[in-house]
C-alpha cells in the first residue's frame, strides 16, 4: 500500500502537465500571468505585463515574478508561503516597515533597478527565512541603507548572499564605508556580499575584520578604492574564497539620464545613530597588524586570507611596477587563480615569493615592456600563464639563455600573442617540458626556430598572423615526432606563405602530414607565378609545382654544372699557364718561411754563392766535367752542378730552386737528352722565372747549344725566347786556340753583371 502511494504522488507532477495541457493553470487574478511548476513549486509569472499593482494570487503559489512593470508600491497581498519575489525593474520607491508581516518566509527577494530611495529600518526584521537579498541599482538609496539592513537581518541565521552593486549614482563623491555601516552583520553566517559600483574609496580600518567570519565571496569591483591600512585586514578573511577589487578608477561612459538621478550622498546620517554600535572610536584604536607586516627595507610582507583561491584585480587604473613583494598567509597557500589582465603595470621585476600555489595567471594587456630573470622564481606550481598584448618584445628577444620562464617547469598554457615579437632565442622555453599549448600569434616572427623536441605534450601552436613564409626542415622533424601519438594543432593562417620550388616541400608535408591539422587550412593562401593560389585546392597546386620545379632543379643542376666546368677548365688553363711561376713562387716562398736553406760555403766574390749554375743532362756528363774543369781551374769561376753541389738529404725540387736562386748565371747545356729530361725542363723553366721575379727582366739565362738538331725540338715558349735573345753555339771541330777564346769568353759574360750576347755572337761565329 505504502509503494502504491508513492507511485501515485510521483506521477502528480505528470498529471499536472497533462491537465496543464488541456486546461491552462490560473494561479492570480490576472489572466496573462503565466503558472507553471519548477522543482514541484508553482511559480506565477506576471513580468513584461506593464503592471502597475501586483495581481492576487492564490495561496498555493510559491514563487511570484513582477519583473520588468511599473509597480510603484510593494504588495502587501501576497500569500502566506511565498519564499521567492522577483520585483527588479519596476518603480518602486520606499520599502516600509507595514511589510513585514508579508515577509516571513520569503527566501529570496529582487528589487533591483527600481527607484528606491529609502528602506525603513525593520522592513526585514521579520525575514529569519532570507538568503538572499538583492536591492542593486537604485542609485537614490546609497550604501547607508546597509545600517538598516544590518540592523534587521542581525538575528538572521538563514542570510548568505546580499547584493549592494551600484547604490550610489554614478557621478558624485566617494564614498567611505564605516564600521557601523555593517557592525551588525558580524553575527550572521553572510557568504555573499556585493558593494562593486558604489565609489567606495576606502574603508575604515576595522570594517574587514567586522565582517562575519563565514563571508566567502566579496566584490569590490567598480570602485575607486585607493591605497590604505585597510589592506592590512584582508588577511582576517579566515573563510574568504574569492575577492574582486577589478575595475577601480575606471572611466564610466556619461549618459544624460545619470544627471537626472538625485544623489544622495549629503543625506544625514542620523538613521539609527543611536542603536548602532558604541564601539566605532574603540575599534579605531585597536588595530591588530597581526596581518601586515611593514619592514624597514623595501619589500613587504603581505598576508593573504588563508583560504582564499580567486584574485580579481583587472581592468584596473593604477599605474605600477611589481617589486619584491612577499606574501604569506596563518595556514598552506591555497591562492590558486589570479586575474591582473587589462591593467598598467610597465614592469614586472620582482621576485615575488609566497604564492607557489598559484597555477592560473592573467597579465595580458598591461603595457608591460620588462620581465626580470628572478619574477617568476617562486611560481613553480604555475599552469596557465597569459601575458598577451603587452611589450615584451625585446626583452624576450635578448633572453638568449631562457632565464625568464626557467623555473615554470609545470607550465602547460603560455600565451605571447600581441608582444610586438620579432624573433626569439633558441633556449627561450629551455625548461618548458609539460608545455600544451603555446601562442605566438599577432607578432612579427620571420623565422620560428624554437626546439620543440622536448615539448612532449604539445598539442596546440598558434603562428597565426605574423611574417612566416615557411617552417624549416629542424621544425617540421620535431612536429612529426611529437604527432605520432596524439593530434598537434597548427594554425598559420595569415602568414607570408609562398609556394615556390624552395618551399615545395614544406606545402607538401603540410598538405599530407596526418597527425597534424592546421587550423583553418582551406583559408590559407599563397603567391605562385603570378596567381593567388587557395589552400583548399592545394592537392592541384602541388601537381602544377612538381612539374614545374622538376624542370627548375635541372635547369639549376645543369647551369651548376656548367659553371663548375667552365671554371675548372678556366682555372686550369691559368694553372697550366702560369705554372712555372706558381711553383717558382712556391718553393721560394716556402724556403723563405722556412729560413733552413743551406748555401755551400765560399764566394767568389758579390752576392752570389756562384758564378753559374749548369744545368745538364745525365748523357752529356762527360762534356760538362770537362767543361766546368776548364772555367774553374782556368778563369778561376765558381760553378755549381748538381752530381756535386746538391745538398744531400733535400728534394730535388729544392735543390735545384736554391742553386738557381744562389748563382748569378744559369747555362743549360742543350741535347736532345736535355729536352727528354723532366728535371732539366724544369732548371730551365726555374731559370726563366728567376729572370723574370727575382732579377727584374734581367737576363740570367745561357743557352749553350751542343747539338743543333736540339733546336727545332724546343717547345714554342722557349723558342721565343731564343727568338728575343742570342743564344751561344758550341764550335764543332775546332782548334785547341779556338776552344781556349771560345772558354774565355763565356767566362767573361759570366763574371759580368750584364750577358754580352753580342760578343759570345761573334766569337761563336769565329
Amino acid at each position: 500500500m505504502t509503494q502504491f502511494v508513492r507511485r501515485i504522488l510521483q506521477m502528480l507532477p505528470l498529471f499536472a502537465f497533462l491537465f496543464e495541457e488541456v486546461y491552462p493553470l490560473v494561479c492570480s487574478s490576472n489572466r496573462n500571468c503565466t503558472c507553471y511548476y519548477d522543482s514541484e513549486i508553482l511559480f506565477a509569472n506576471c513580468s513584461n505585463l506593464h503592471l502597475q499593482q501586483a495581481p492576487v494570487f492564490n495561496d498555493d503559489v510559491f514563487g511570484i515574478i513582477l519583473a520588468n512593470n511599473r509597480i510603484k508600491k510593494f504588495p502587501t497581498q501576497l500569500p502566506q508561503n511565498t519564499i521567492h519575489l522577483d520585483l527588479s525593474n519596476n518603480s518602486l520607491r520606499n520599502i516600509e516597515q507595514a511589510i513585514s508581516a508579508n515577509l516571513k518566509n520569503l527566501r529570496n527577494l529582487s528589487l533591483s533597478r527600481n527607484f528606491l530611495q529609502s528602506i525603513e529600518l525593520g522592513s526585514f526584521v521579520y525575514s529569519r527565512s532570507l538568503v538572499h537579498l538583492d536591492i542593486s541599482h537604485n542609485q537614490e538609496l546609497t550604501l547607508e541603507v546597509l545600517v538598516n539592513i544590518s540592523r534587521d537581518l542581525r538575528y538572521s541565521t538563514s542570510i548568505r548572499v546580499l547584493n549592494f552593486e551600484s547604490l550610489q549614482c554614478t557621478y558624485g563623491v566617494s564614498f567611505i564605508i564605516r564600521k557601523y555601516h555593517i557592525a551588525d552583520l558580524k553575527s550572521t553566517q553572510l557568504e555573499k556580499l556585493n558593494l562593486a559600483s558604489n565609489r567606495i574609496n576606502s574603508l575604515e580600518l576595522g570594517v574587514l575584520s567586522t565582517l562575519p567570519k563565514s563571508i566567502k565571496h566579496l566584490n569590490l569591483a567598480n570602485n575607486d578604492l585607493s591605497f590604505g591600512y585597510y589592506l592590512a585586514e584582508f588577511g582576517n578573511l579566515q573563510n574568504i574564497v574569492s575577492l574582486n577589487i577589478s575595475f577601480q578608477s575606471s572611466f564610466h561612459q556619461i549618459w544624460t539620464e545619470n544627471f537626472l538621478i538625485r544623489c544622495n550622498d549629503t543625506r544625514s546620517r542620523s538613521v539609527c545613530r543611536s542603536e548602532r554600535s558604541t564601539d566605532q572610536d574603540d575599534g579605531q584604536k585597536q588595530i591588530k597588524w597581526n596581518n601586515f607586516s611593514l619592514k624597514r627595507r623595501m619589500n613587504i610582507s603581505i598576508y593573504l586570507p588563508p583560504r582564499i583561491e580567486k584574485l580579481y584585480l583587472h581592468d584596473n587604473l593604477y599605474k605600477m611596477t611589481l617589486q619584491d613583494y612577499s606574501f604569506t598567509s596563518l595556514g598552506p597557500p591555497s591562492l590558486t587563480h589570479v586575474y591582473l589582465q587589462n591593467n598598467i603595470i610597465y614592469q614586472l621585476n620582482g621576485p615575488i615569493t609566497g604564492l607557489t600555489s598559484i597555477y592560473y595567471m592573467d597579465m595580458s594587456n598591461n603595457f608591460c615592456g620588462f620581465i626580470s630573470s628572478c619574477f617568476f622564481d617562486d611560481f613553480k606550481n604555475m599552469s596557465y600563464l597569459d601575458l598577451s598584448q603587452n611589450a615584451l618584445g625585446e626583452v624576450l628577444e635578448n633572453d638568449v639563455d631562457g632565464q625568464v620562464f626557467k623555473n615554470l617547469l609545470k607550465l602547460s598554457t603560455l600565451n605571447l600573442a600581441k608582444n610586438r615579437i620579432v624573433r626569439l632565442p633558441t633556449a627561450i622555453f629551455r625548461n618548458l617540458n609539460q608545455l600544451e599549448i603555446l601562442n605566438l600569434s599577432y607578432n612579427s616572427l620571420s623565422n620560428f626556430s624554437v626546439p620543440l623536441g622536448k615539448m612532449k605534450r604539445l598539442k596546440r601552436l598558434d603562428l597565426s598572423n605574423n611574417q612566416l613564409t615557411f617552417l624549416d626542415e629542424q621544425t617540421r622533424t620535431a612536429i612529426d615526432s611529437l604527432s605520432r601519438k596524439k593530434t598537434v594543432q597548427i594554425n598559420m593562417e595569415g602568414n607570408r606563405l609562398m609556394c615556390d620550388c624552395e618551399r615545395f616541400e614544406f606545402l607538401k608535408w603540410m598538405s599530407q602530414s596526418k597527425n597534424i591539422k592546421f587550423t583553418h587550412f582551406d583559408d590559407y593562401s599563397c603567391d605562385y607565378i603570378n596567381s593567388r593560389f587557395n589552400f583548399s585546392n592545394i592537392d592541384h597546386l602541388l601537381q602544377v609545382m612538381e612539374k614545374q620545379c622538376a624542370s627548375y632543379i635541372i635547369t639549376i643542376v645543369t647551369m651548376t654544372s656548367s659553371i663548375i666546368i667552365v671554371l675548372t677548365i678556366t682555372l686550369s688553363r691559368i694553372v697550366h699557364r702560369y705554372r712555372w711561376k706558381l711553383r717558382y713562387m712556391y718553393y721560394i716562398a716556402r724556403e723563405k718561411y722556412r729560413g733552413n736553406v743551406k748555401k755551400p760555403s765560399g764566394t767568389n766574390g758579390g752576392s752570389f754563392h756562384f758564378d753559374a749554375f749548369v744545368s745538364y743532362s745525365e748523357s752529356d756528363n762527360q762534356f760538362t766535367f770537362d767543361l766546368v774543369k776548364r772555367l774553374e781551374e782556368d778563369h778561376n769561376l765558381k760553378l755549381c752542378i748538381h752530381n756535386r753541389d746538391f745538398i744531400p738529404g733535400t728534394g730535388i725540387a729544392d735543390n735545384i730552386t736554391n742553386a738557381i736562386h744562389n748563382s748569378r748565371r744559369t747555362v743549360a747545356i742543350m741535347t736532345s737528352d736535355f729536352l727528354l729530361s723532366y728535371w732539366c725542363m724544369f732548371e730551365l723553366n726555374m731559370a726563366r722565372m728567376e729572370a723574370i721575379y727575382s732579377r727584374n727582366g734581367e737576363n740570367v739565362l745561357i743557352l749553350l747549344i751542343l747539338e743543333k738538331a736540339a733546336v727545332t725540338k724546343l717547345p714554342l715558349s722557349i723558342m721565343d725566347f731564343i727568338e728575343s735573345r742570342t743564344y751561344l753555339e758550341y764550335p764543332e771541330n775546332a782548334g785547341d786556340g779556338e776552344l781556349f777564346a771560345f772558354r774565355s769568353k763565356l767566362s767573361a759574360t759570366l763574371k759580368s753583371h750584364e750577358c754580352d750576347f753580342n760578343t759570345i755572337s761573334s766569337n761563336a761565329a769565329v
